[in-house]
């Protein structure tokens, strides 16, 4: 997919009330390249945010009422933004933060954050993508 789909899609699906779009896209990017159909081979990371089984449970147990997802849902972009960034809050607040439940550890979110700071400083997206694979 392209940067201006993603943009899209996220202003319309992030869910999130702790991270902004620009945090969520360059997530998006160091996860996935932008790439919706991709599968890790080594778990059940699926999707854009790379949502596993337990992580599509954890929204589940933590959600509002009405607030659903099946694990079959992550491999449609828009439903796995929403829940992805459900996940991102709950991991903000609830299991000790982005480094320990999201990503590898710790210094994960380093270039994450340091992309997002690029893309609302109103730099071109290449500029600040290029942010996350250095």
């Amino acid at each position: 997919m392209t940067y201006d789909e993603i943009k899209k899609l996220v202003q319309e699906n992030n869910q999130s009330k702790e991270y902004s779009a620009e945090f969520v896209i360059c997530l998006i990017w160091k996860e996935t390249n932008f790439d919706s159909s991709a599968k890790n081979s080594v778990s059940s990371a699926t999707g854009l945010m790379q949502m596993t089984e337990g992580a599509v449970k954890q929204v589940n147990r933590c959600s509002p009422k009405g607030v659903h997802f099946q694990f079959s849902d992550m491999t449609d972009a828009a439903k796995n933004i929403q829940c992805g960034t459900l996940y991102l809050d709950i991991a903000k607040n609830k299991l000790g933060g982005i480094d320990k439940s999201y990503g590898t550890g710790p210094g994960y979110s380093t270039s994450i954050v340091a992309c997002e700071t690029c893309l609302k400083a109103g730099q071109p997206a290449a500029v600040a993508l290029e942010k996350i694979h250095k």
